[in-house]
């Protein structure tokens, strides 16, 4: 009871603004982002050189994969989570990246993988070997392990006879996350990041804590969320859920801050299939519901296009300019937190296997380029590099600059609530947008023809087409094809 008032006290004095602040976030591949000192690999320095590009962006929130030391370029299968791995830098370099993104207002976000450690673990290797010499150990309860062969579980090293469980791969044994030791150790990883200045946490695989049992994760959640926001009430969790809106949904009770919005990324989600199928209204009414719900239950939505496990949407959509900024008006139109996988604004491709999912950032020429990871069997292409797009007004990566400023400049955008609107158009995606006292008003023509609409009201922004002019006159708004109309 005493932690309860305490927790709602601190959060009752927090300024307003910190607690609706909904920002756009910005994800980064460190190792194929910007290389520092040319030794091919993207850095933690190489990412602060680029602060200023980031802000000018637009985006104010920065999530960086994993950083901690791991024996994969990925770096999924952490072995020490109080280091920075030694590729990427130095302890002293990650807290100039946050006093730097703190000077700017951006905040920062680290991995957090919980699920699982790795293989080589301090922790896994002395469990393992305590278990091949017949010793006790207080790390055997750290993960999971059984003397019967239990289906997909692996064999411990060293140790006949005994088993692990390893959801994802051998390399990655599952964690016993109802020891409570182990707890602690999260708890003290947790404030040890807190302490260097991260503003948060993007959760790994939070679905698979207790083998896909809803009640068992979101209390496990529970747990994590009311002792993070005893560390720092105004710390921002998102988590990755990736399932149905049905499932995503049940995880919100937790009290964490966002789950990513799956249902309308990737090549089969809402918002490709609105584009390829033209179908805004239909859209309009699916957001409208889907905002409904997690509202409802105290979240806030976290859109992207695509991540470092999707294709890339430059790729899905053909590299068709008019698609790609398209998608992003419709991405960056929705409200919550967006968030931009580093590239997406320059139209970077990859597809296939994961490694080309996460290609190096194209800047320009010659330019701080990484290496690609070992075994990416693609090179990316874009709509241009960033030193080329930044100069050319109708580039996709201007459109990203606009988009994101009308969000600041009109905070319904990013924080309002969604009530789609009827047009008898199918191919107009109209919905209204209220907050704080403003009211805006969102349109996007999907259809491959001009549409009209009637509006009373006055144009805010016309976001760059294909063809064609966005024009109210008279009370009828004209929207060329694939175009977006921002109004009041």
């Amino acid at each position: 009871m005493k932690r309860c008032l305490a927790l709602c006290l601190a959060l009752l004095m927090l300024p307003a603004s910190t607690l609706a602040e909904n920002r756009v976030f910005y994800e980064i591949f460190p190792a194929s982002f910007r290389d520092s000192d040319g030794d091919g690999c993207g850095d933690l320095n190489g990412i602060t050189e680029m602060l200023d590009y980031i802000a000018d962006l637009g985006a104010e929130g920065i999530w960086l994969m994993p950083i901690c030391p791991s024996p994969t370029y990925h770096k999924y299968d952490v072995t020490d989570y109080k280091a920075i791995a030694p590729e990427y830098g130095t302890m002293e370099d990650f807290d100039r990246l946050a006093a730097e993104t703190d000077a700017r207002g951006i905040r920062l976000l680290v991995d957090l993988v919980l699920n699982h450690s790795s293989s080589l673990h301090p922790w896994f290797l002395e469990a393992s070997r305590c278990l091949a010499n017949g010793e006790e150990s207080p790390y055997t309860d750290y993960y999971h392990f059984s003397q019967e062969a239990i289906p997909g579980w692996h064999t411990v090293p060293g140790a006949p006879g005994w088993y692990y469980e390893g959801g994802f791969t051998y390399e990655m044994p599952d964690l016993n996350l109802d020891n409570e030791s182990l707890r602690q150790e999260i708890l003290s990883i947790c404030k040890f990041w807190i302490d260097h200045g991260v503003d948060g946490f993007r959760l790994d695989a939070v679905l698979h804590y207790y083998g896909e049992d809803i009640a068992q994760n979101v209390a496990f959640l529970t747990w994590l969320m009311e002792h993070l926001r005893e560390m720092k009430p105004d710390i921002y969790v998102v988590g990755e859920a990736w399932k149905d809106a049905g499932t995503i949904a049940q995880y919100y009770p937790s009290g964490i801050s966002s789950l990513f919005n799956f249902p309308f990324s990737g090549a089969e989600g809402e918002i490709v299939n609105a584009i390829r199928s033209k179908k805004g209204a239909s859209f309009a009414k699916k957001a409208e519901k889907w905002y409904a719900t997690v509202s409802a239950n105290g979240g806030v939505d976290a859109p992207f296009l695509s991540n470092h496990d999707n294709a890339r949407v430059a790729g899905t959509l053909m590299q068709k300019t008019a698609n790609l900024k398209l998608a992003a008006s419709m991405m960056l139109t929705l409200p919550g937190n967006p968030f931009i996988y580093y590239g997406e604004e320059i139209g970077m491709t990859g597809s296939g296997r994961d490694e080309n999912k996460r290609l190096p950032m194209i800047w320009g020429e010659n330019e701080s380029i990484c290496l690609p990871p070992a075994n990416a069997d693609q090179t990316a292409s874009c709509q241009g590099s960033v030193r080329e797009q930044l100069h050319d007004p109708a580039s996709l990566l201007n459109h990203y600059k606009t988009l994101t400023a009308l969000r600041k400049q009109y905070p319904a955008i990013a924080n309002g609530t969604l009530t789609a609107l009827e047009t008898e158009n199918n191919s107009v995606c109209a919905y209204r947008l209220e907050y704080s006292g403003e009211t805006i008003f969102v349109m996007h023509n999907l259809g491959r023809k001009e549409a009209t609409v009637a509006f009373s009201g006055s144009l805010v922004a016309a976001l760059p087409c294909a063809e064609g002019e966005i024009l109210l006159n008279d009370g009828m708004l004209t929207l060329p094809a694939q175009s977006t109309a921002i109004l009041k």
